[in-house]
């Protein structure tokens, strides 16, 4: 069970962005103070935090101070934390999450056999080492396939979608000496991703949430997600078994691909809060930074009760006109900011029928919805 934590102790948080900024702010209305470690040291977590470390978390020395200053310490996702640091140096009652999540979830590959072992649908996929096992996965995958370092902490220019013979001769000339996994390529799937909260009383599973990415770049949510009932409870059951398998406290994500026939594959596991998540702010009278803190803190956790829909999008220094003039005019749209620092400005959520809010976003004509994509789900999954 996980050790209770009194308001005046001090939460320790790797990692930076929106993500820690947010955590910070929530860990501060629970009366705790905050230590964030990032590396830049012009993260807006820092702007949050109580005190701020800059530097690597795989660093012995910044890593050994955060440790120092802290009660209890979190991870806001798996590619910024050292699995084998935080299980080296730090006991369950400092590190309520625990690194058995990150066993696999910091590996693409590790991940993929996990997941297999849970006798989960995933995408074929294949280990590749050296240029020469690019042709001798292919044989098994064929085209199209993307390729990716296993690592996660690598960005996303490190992929490459391979679709011909030529893209072939491309990926060997481009191949780092580091391990790469090879996996089939979907074109223009529909992600969904769906929330659960662990703590020491139990398992929560959110509501399954629609979101919009170009490449690793956010783009937009939809809370529910418009799929047919027995999607929605393959779904469930698959967060249920992943929760109830993984020693983990706090929030997790598993995200999931749709295709046009049906067909539902695992996409990955992710220990922390995502962007989309914030979604449940419109919905819920919780957040999801909120429901984390509660479950590693020791608090109660409570069932987060859904209210409606909503659609929510990134605010970026392109929107800022836009925004300036929507403020003034929409009275139920609800509006986030960050501090300045950040690429991402803030995030606006539009609550109700979601055929409604795709029709007031598109009437600005400076928001980008994808709006015929999902009036044309609603079309063919009922109204919501």
């Amino acid at each position: 069970m996980t050790q209770f934590v009194a308001p005046g102790a001090t939460v320790g948080i790797i990692g930076g962005g929106v993500a820690a900024y947010e955590l910070a702010r929530a860990a501060s209305h629970f009366g705790m103070k905050t230590v964030v470690l990032t590396p830049q040291a012009e993260d807006i977590a820092l702007q949050a935090a109580d005190y701020g470390i800059v530097g690597s978390a795989r660093d012995v020395h910044a890593f050994m101070e955060l440790r120092d200053r802290s009660t209890i310490i979190t991870y806001i996702n798996e590619s910024v934390a050292d699995g084998d640091m935080l299980a080296d140096n730090l006991n369950s009652a400092q590190l309520p999450s625990g690194t058995d999540i990150l066993a696999f979830t910091q590996d693409r590959y590790l991940e993929k056999v996990f997941l297999e072992d849970q006798k989960l649908n995933v995408l074929p996929y294949g280990q590749v080492i050296t240029p020469d096992d690019i042709e001798k996965v292919l044989m098994t995958i064929g085209y199209p396939s993307v390729i990716k370092p296993i690592q996660k902490a690598v960005g996303a220019d490190q992929q490459l979608i391979l679709r011909s013979d030529v893209d072939v001769w491309r990926a060997k000339s481009l191949l780092q000496k580091r391990p790469y996994i090879l996996e089939a390529w979907l074109d223009k799937p529909r992600t969904l991703s769906v929330l659960c909260v662990k703590s020491s009383r139990g398992l929560q599973v959110l509501p399954l949430v629609e979101t919009r990415q170009d490449h690793e770049n956010f783009r937009g949510a939809v809370v529910p997600a418009q799929v047919d009932g027995s999607v929605l409870i393959e779904v469930l059951r698959i967060a249920e078994k992943l929760g109830n398998k993984i020693d983990y406290t706090g929030i997790f994500s598993v995200e999931f691909f749709l295709t046009a026939e049906g067909s539902l594959y695992v996409k990955k596991v992710a220990p922390g809060m995502r962007l989309s998540g914030d979604i449940l702010r419109a919905v819920g009278r919780s957040s999801q930074y909120a429901l984390h803190m509660r479950a590693i803190l020791g608090w109660p956790v409570p069932t987060l009760q859904i209210e409606g829909s909503a659609v929510m999008l990134p605010l970026t220094a392109d929107n800022v006109d836009a925004v300036n003039t929507q403020i003034q005019l929409k009275d139920k749209w609800r509006w986030q900011f960050f501090p300045q620092g950040n690429t991402l400005r803030g995030e606006l959520s539009v609550p109700g029928p979601l055929r409604d809010a795709f029709a007031a976003l598109d009437a600005t004509g400076a928001f980008d919805v994808d709006g015929l994509t999902y009036v044309q789900q609603l079309d063919s999954e009922g109204d919501n």
